[in-house]
C-alpha cells in the first residue's frame, strides 16, 4: 500500500473528528441556554428575628401598585414564617415583590395587615431584608 493511497483516510478521520467537536459544542451551548432561565429571576430573602410566629404575604408584580391583581399582577404567595427562619420568594422575570405581614403578630388578626413593604429587584438579583 502508498501512502498516497492513506491521505483520503487521513482527512475523512480528521473531518469525523472535527464533526464530534462541533456536535459536542453545539450540545454544551444548547444546555447552557436551558438553564440561562434562572438568570431572569431575582431572589428576595425575607428574615424574621422578632416574632415567633407571623403571617405573610408576597406579591409578586410589574404594577407599581402592590394591591393591583389585574395589571402587571403575577402572584401571590401566603407562608408563616418563625423567629430566627428566613424565607425565599423568587420573581420569575425579576419583577416587583411586594409584601406585608400581621399588624399585631402576638396578636393576628384575619386580613388586618401591616403596610406594605417592597422590593425592586433585577435579573440575577438577591437581597435580603428583615421583616
Amino acid at each position: 500500500m502508498r501512502t498516497g493511497d492513506a491521505r483520503p483516510y487521513l482527512l475523512l478521520a480528521l473531518e469525523e473528528r472535527t464533526m464530534r467537536y462541533l456536535t459536542l459544542i453545539a450540545a454544551l451551548l444548547v444546555c447552557s441556554s436551558c438553564s440561562s432561565g434562572s438568570s431572569h429571576s431575582a431572589t428576595l430573602v425575607l428574615d424574621d428575628p422578632t416574632w415567633e410566629r407571623v403571617n405573610v404575604e408576597a406579591v409578586i408584580t410589574r404594577s407599581s401598585d402592590c394591591d393591583e391583581r389585574q395589571n402587571g399582577y403575577v402572584a401571590t404567595k401566603d407562608f408563616v414564617m418563625t423567629k430566627g427562619h428566613s424565607h425565599q420568594v423568587v420573581a420569575p422575570n425579576a419583577e416587583t415583590i411586594c409584601w406585608r405581614h400581621d399588624r399585631d403578630p402576638n396578636n393576628p388578626v384575619p386580613g388586618n395587615w401591616s403596610e406594605w413593604s417592597r422590593a425592586t429587584l433585577f435579573p440575577g438579583q438577591t437581597t435580603e431584608t428583615d421583616l
